[in-house]
């Protein structure tokens, strides 16, 4: 499913990686465009299954447990894991 924030057409690999999560759980508590000229958008998604592994994403880094950021539009994507 292709994502809007804001009217901002949200990337491939964060679609990706959010498909992939909500697949396993998580749900979108938060989402909102941090620039709207780099098309960069913030997304925290709430969820109890503690993924160890995340699939390789092209464009997609782990910049901690937690948080993940596409390398075309710096978008992030967070984490919250209710353990």
């Amino acid at each position: 499913m292709r994502r809007k924030v804001e009217g901002c057409q949200v990337c491939d690999p964060i679609n990706n990686l959010i498909d992939y999560l909500e697949n396993n759980g998580f749900k979108i508590i938060k989402s909102k465009l941090t620039d709207y000229h780099f098309h960069e958008v913030y997304f925290k998604l709430s969820g109890e299954n503690n993924i160890i592994e995340i699939p390789y994403i092209k464009k997609i880094k782990r910049h901690s447990e937690n948080e993940f950021i596409c390398e075309c539009h710096w978008s992030i994507v967070e984490l919250d894991i209710n353990k």
